[in-house]
């Protein structure tokens, strides 16, 4: 250990946040992997593999207008500039437009926004790194473990290599699975036993020390009691291109692009990627196994999720007396673009300010065990223009929908169908708001 890493400590309290230095790590990652500091609530680091599922989901391929193909398989062309969905090709969007042929599709910016893609993803959950990993200030995740190699500190990665870490950089360190404490104005460290501490971390090495935002007066925590850091986030644009995949890890691309491999093999295709820079350490550029992605998306700044935006909830009109008004509830804990699943109880009317000029993407489900009585109106507006208008119930269960919000408010209404509301709730799949990036205005 005698050739640690020195210490670099954070600036105080009287330095602004954003001019603070974040300091390297210390002796920790060694005395992790001489097994001298266990995790908190286990006997080491756990493995970098995550569990694969065996079953294949389709693909939902989101074009520039919002319309949606469902596909089972797609292709990225050598040049990286174009997508081609393989097998069946559903399409559903603002016409329904039924199904056809594969359709070569562009990932660049063009005059037929149905021809161009935003992102592409698995149907069904994400998946979340099963153990330590890292997450930086622009959303990107790391799953892996620390090391000291040639007395530096770094993430090791399964595929990406060795990472230099830059505390400037990161958002949170997750070490064993505990909960994020709630949105904060400072650090937190969260303890093995759940306690937490609030301040600003000025040390992270053998002990981690937080310092009093108030009386600068700090405290010392053996880092073996620690589950996780976040720290208060600082956030920065994604790349041109972001990468999910099967092992937790989210990566910031400058370049995706297939490679000359046997296309018709999926088992075999590879994707060629240049990871975007500044971590001084790491794999720039390689190749990943296609089966491994679960989503990609491109210009990833101009994706919206529809659960980042806070609804007011009133009455129906045909429903003023209903007593209960449930807010939209999260059905998932993750998913590509954060674009959780919502699921919305009627008759009720949801409110909510978005970003002006966007178009609303989501794929909207009556549940199946709630067709047999399920019956409702689904009415969308852009402020008090009317955009949408459809009937849901086990005839017609299901719908992709694309509509354009100008405004910037857009109004849910769920109204009772004609048994009245009675199981009257829908599932909003992936919903997304898709609007231009400011980089691109």
């Amino acid at each position: 250990m005698s050739e640690g890493p020195r210490d670099v400590r954070r600036g105080g309290p009287g330095t602004p946040r954003r001019h603070r230095g974040r300091r390297r790590w210390g002796v920790v990652a060694g005395l992790l992997l001489a097994g001298t500091v266990a995790l908190p609530g286990q006997g080491g680091i756990a493995s970098d593999d995550a569990t694969v599922p065996e079953v294949e989901e389709d693909w939902s391929i989101v074009s520039a207008d919002g319309s949606r193909r469902t596909v089972e398989d797609w292709s990225l062309s050598i040049s990286g500039d174009h997508v081609e969905g393989l097998a069946n090709s559903a399409t559903t969007g603002p016409s329904d437009a039924g199904s056809g042929p594969p359709r070569r599709l562009s990932v660049a910016p063009g005059d037929a926004p149905d021809e161009t893609v935003r992102a592409i993803s698995r149907i069904g959950r994400a998946v979340r790194p099963s153990g330590p990993h890292l997450v930086l200030q622009g959303g990107e995740r790391r799953p892996g473990r620390p090391d000291l190699v040639d007395g530096e500190m770094v993430w090791r990665h399964g595929w990406l290599g060795d990472l230099a870490i830059d505390l400037d950089r990161l958002r949170s360190l997750v070490l064993v699975d505990a909960s994020p404490p709630p949105s904060s104005d400072a650090d937190v460290v969260t303890l093995a036993n759940g306690d937490r501490l609030e301040g600003f971390v000025v040390e992270l090495a053998g002990d981690v020390v937080v310092e009093s935002i108030e009386d600068g007066s700090s405290r010392r925590v053996p880092f073996e009691r620690v589950a996780r850091v976040d720290l208060v986030e600082d956030p920065r644009p994604a790349g041109p291109i972001r990468l999910w995949t099967r092992d937790g890890t989210i990566v910031d691309l400058e370049d995706l692009r297939g490679t000359r491999g046997d296309e018709e093999d999926g088992e075999a295709r590879l994707l060629a990627f240049e990871r975007r820079g500044g971590e001084g350490r790491g794999r720039g550029e390689g190749v990943v196994f296609a089966r491994e992605v679960t989503a990609v998306a491109w210009r990833p700044d101009g994706i919206e999720p529809l659960g980042r935006f806070e609804f007011t909830v009133a009455p129906h009109p045909e429903a003023m007396d209903r007593p209960w008004l449930p807010s939209p509830r999260v059905l998932d804990d993750e998913a590509p673009f954060g674009a959780v699943s919502l699921e919305l109880v009627g008759p009720a009317r949801f409110e909510a300010t978005v970003p002006e000029n966007s178009i609303l993407s989501t794929e909207i489900e009556l549940p199946p065990l709630m067709r047999r009585f399920g019956d409702l109106e689904l009415r969308l507006l852009d402020g008090d223009r009317e955009v949408l208008r459809r009937e849901f119930s086990a005839i017609s269960p299901e719908a992709a929908i694309a509509v354009p919000i100008e405004s910037g408010r857009l109004v849910i209404e769920l109204g009772p169908g004609l048994r009245g509301p009675v199981q009257d709730r829908l599932r909003f799949t992936l919903p997304m708001l898709l609007r231009e990036p400011a980089s691109s205005e």
